[in-house]
């Protein structure tokens, strides 16, 4: 199945080489640029730091800050993407913010302070159990995300000659820019024809403009799942 993979060129590499493996041919191509924020970090003093993506560490310049903190974060990237940063394993990779949350809640006692380090753009689920089990949250917008201009020239001539059988979405920001981007290109029909591959509910519901005719969701938020479905 030829797939498209809007993904940054690190991670749309990885999937490549995990769809080459299972016979499927990729177009990559990214939805958003991710840059650091530089935004200092809020004052402590801090009993854990919380992470969701490997986005947060990646470029991450002030490791300092987190020396003699213990790390929780969700998803094995993010994991590494800690490491590569310089920063000590986490303590704890949660598959999930949900289980994040589950994990903080059976550890540390109310009202313990935590360093979240996100993005501008973010779901507000885990900040909102946290607080509601009485956990103090300092949010640390260390990244952000903007989205691109266009399609690229790639995934636009592929659309436009319906070279393309399906499209993955690990994200309801990330969908939603798709949906906008294939109507600036006046691709909206051709991407309706596609399988959409959603990593989970909510990142379906970004696709909810398009008005796809085939949209799936993985069993579990990981790219694994999405993978199954494309056979």
């Amino acid at each position: 199945m030829r797939v498209i993979v809007m993904r940054p060129a690190e991670a749309a590499a990885r999937t490549q080489k995990r769809l080459a493996r299972l016979g499927h041919q990729v177009i990559a191509g990214p939805l958003m640029v991710y840059a650091q924020t530089g935004e200092p970090a809020p004052a402590g003093p801090f009993e854990a730091v919380l992470a969701t993506s490997a986005q947060a560490f990646a470029g991450f310049m002030q490791t300092e800050i987190l020396q003699n903190l213990s790390l929780y974060v969700v998803g094995k990237r993010t994991a590494q993407a800690a490491l590569e940063a310089g920063l000590a394993a986490p303590e704890y990779v949660a598959p999930d913010a949900g289980a994040l949350s589950d994990f903080v809640r059976a550890r540390l006692r109310p009202p313990a302070r935590l360093l979240y380090m996100a993005g501008h753009d973010r779901k507000p689920d885990l900040e909102a159990s946290l607080e509601a089990a009485g956990f103090q949250i300092a949010p640390w917008v260390v990244y952000d995300a903007q989205p691109v201009p266009a399609l690229t020239q790639e995934i636009a001539a592929a659309l436009r000659a319906g070279r393309v059988e399906a499209a993955l979405h690990y994200s309801r920001r990330s969908a939603e820019i798709f949906c906008a981007a294939v109507a600036q290109a006046d691709l909206d029909e051709a991407a309706k024809r596609l399988r959409h591959v959603a990593i989970s509910q909510d990142c379906a519901e970004g696709l909810a403009a398009l008005n796809a005719m085939d949209v799936r969701i993985a069993d579990a938020p990981n790219e694994s799942a999405m993978a199954a479905l494309l056979s």
